[in-house]
C-alpha cells in the first residue's frame, strides 16, 4: 500500500503502542481520531511532539476531545472552518488553548480530471457512498422515486455499499420497488480508487448529476473530485460542504432532507443540453480548486508545517 516507503502496524494494545512509538525515535506523532493511542502516551514527559488531527463528521465520535487531559497533544490540524468549530466545541477546558491548523484535505488532479468516457444509455443521476444512515441511501432513492415520475429516460446509479450486510442490501431494494425505480436502479458495490474519474466522467458527459444526500461531512472529497471531473452536484447543505466551493448551476445546496427542493434542481440539470457554455463553466471550476487543492501543490505546505510542528 506505502510502496515500500514504511511498514504498517495494526493492534490497539497501549502497551504495545508506547513501546513501538518510544523505540522508533519518531520526530513527530500523528493520531487522527483514535483515543486509544492518545491513552497509550499519556503521561510519557520524552515523547515527540504529538499532533491530534480530526477528520471525523460524526458528533458522536467527536466526543473523545472532552476526555483529553493536560499534555496529551501539543496541536489539533483539521480539514475545514467547520471542524475547527467542532473541535472547540468539544475539546475539553485542559487542551483549550493548543492552537488548531487548517489544512484541506488534497487530490490527486492529475488523477480526478474530465475523460472522454461516455458509454451508451441516458442521463444519470449518481450517488457514491456507504449504504448506512449518514450517507442516507434512504434520502436518495426517494428523490430517484420523484425523478422517475418526472422523467422517463433517467438512469438511478448507485457507487459503494460492498460491506453492507444482506439485510441492508434487502431494504436497499425494497426501497427501490417502493420508490417505483428499481428497473431503472445499477449498483456497482464496489468501484477501485482509479476508475472512479472514468465513472465521474461518464456521468458529465451523458449530462448527468451527482446527489449527496448526506448529514454531515468534515470536508466533502467526493465532492470536489466530482467538480474536478466536470460532474455536476448536487448536495444537503451541511457540514463543511459549502466551504468547498462558490454555488452555482454546476454546485447547488439544499436544506437536509428536502428531498422535493434537490429534485428540483437535478430536474434543472438533467433538463439542460450539454453546452460548450457549461463545459467552460466547469472548466473555470477545475481550474480554482486545482490551484486550491492539488496535492502536487500544496503538498510541501503540509510538510512545511510539519517541519515547523517537530522543531
Amino acid at each position: 500500500m506505502l510502496g515500500g516507503y514504511a511498514n504498517l502496524h495494526f493492534g490497539l494494545n497501549q502497551g504495545n503502542t508506547r513501546k513501538f512509538v518510544e523505540e522508533g525515535g519518531f520526530d513527530l506523532v500523528i493520531i487522527i481520531d483514535s483515543e486509544e493511542y492518545i491513552a497509550a502516551l499519556r503521561g510519557w514527559k520524552g515523547r515527540p511532539p504529538l499532533v491530534i488531527e480530526v477528520h471525523t463528521s460524526i458528533e458522536s465520535n467527536l466526543e473523545y476531545l472532552g476526555n483529553l487531559e493536560e499534555g496529551d497533544a501539543d496541536i489539533f490540524v483539521t480539514v475545514s472552518e467547520y471542524m475547527r468549530e467542532r473541535i472547540c466545541f468539544h475539546r475539553s477546558e485542559a487542551v483549550g488553548d493548543l492552537e488548531i491548523i487548517k489544512f484541506e484535505n488534497v487530490v490527486d488532479t492529475e488523477l480526478f480530471k474530465k475523460t472522454d468516457d461516455k458509454g451508451e444509455g441516458g442521463k444519470i443521476v449518481l450517488w457514491i457512498g456507504k449504504i448506512d444512515d449518514h450517507k442516507d441511501w434512504r434520502k436518495f432513492l426517494e428523490i430517484c422515486g420523484i425523478l422517475g415520475e418526472r422523467l422517463n429516460e433517467v438512469e438511478f446509479w448507485i457507487a459503494g455499499g460492498q460491506t453492507c450486510t444482506e439485510k441492508r442490501a434487502q431494504e436497499l431494494f425494497e426501497e427501490a420497488e417502493k420508490q417505483n425505480i428499481i428497473s431503472r436502479i445499477r449498483w456497482f458495490d464496489r468501484i477501485e480508487n482509479e476508475k472512479i474519474p472514468r465513472l465521474l466522467s461518464l456521468v458529465s458527459n451523458r449530462g448527468g448529476v451527482k446527489i449527496v444526500t448526506s448529514h454531515g461531512e468534515s470536508f466533502g472529497m467526493s465532492i470536489l473530485e466530482s467538480l474536478l471531473c466536470g460532474c455536476p452536484v448536487i448536495s444537503s447543505d451541511v457540514g463543511a460542504i459549502p466551504e468547498i466551493c462558490e454555488t452555482g448551476e454546476n454546485f447547488q445546496l439544499y436544506e437536509l432532507g428536502d428531498a422535493r427542493a434537490a429534485s428540483e434542481m437535478a430536474i434543472g440539470v438533467l433538463s439542460r443540453n450539454i453546452s460548450e457554455a457549461n463545459n467552460s463553466e466547469m472548466e473555470k471550476i477545475r481550474v480554482k480548486l486545482d490551484a486550491e487543492y492539488s496535492s502536487a501543490n500544496r503538498s510541501k505546505e503540509y510538510w512545511k508545517i510539519l517541519q515547523e510542528i517537530a522543531n
